[in-house]
C-alpha cells in the first residue's frame, strides 16, 4: 500500500517526490521490524531495520523542511 502510494506521490508531483516515495516506502516495510524488535520478539537484522528506519524519518524531514521553505519563498 505504502508502494501504490508513493507512485501515486510520484505521477501527481513529479520526480521531486522519488526520494521522500522510498523513504515512506522503507519506513513502512521496516517498521514493523523495528517494532517488533523493541517488542521483545526475535527479528532478524533489527539493526538493520533501525538504521533503515531512522534515515528514513530524517530524509522525510529533511524534505518537509525543504517543501516549507520553497512555499515560504512565495
Amino acid at each position: 500500500m505504502a508502494a501504490v502510494l508513493g507512485l501515486i506521490a510520484v505521477v501527481l508531483g513529479g520526480p521531486e517526490l522519488a526520494v521522500p516515495a522510498i523513504a515512506l516506502v522503507a519506513l513502512v516495510y521496516w517498521g514493523h521490524a523495528l517494532f517488533s524488535a523493541f517488542a521483545g520478539d526475535e527479528v532478524q537484522h533489527a539493526e538493520l531495520a533501525l538504521v533503515i528506519v531512522v534515515n528514513s524519518v530524517v530524509v522525510l524531514v529533511v524534505q518537509a523542511l525543504v517543501f516549507a521553505a520553497s512555499i515560504e519563498a512565495f
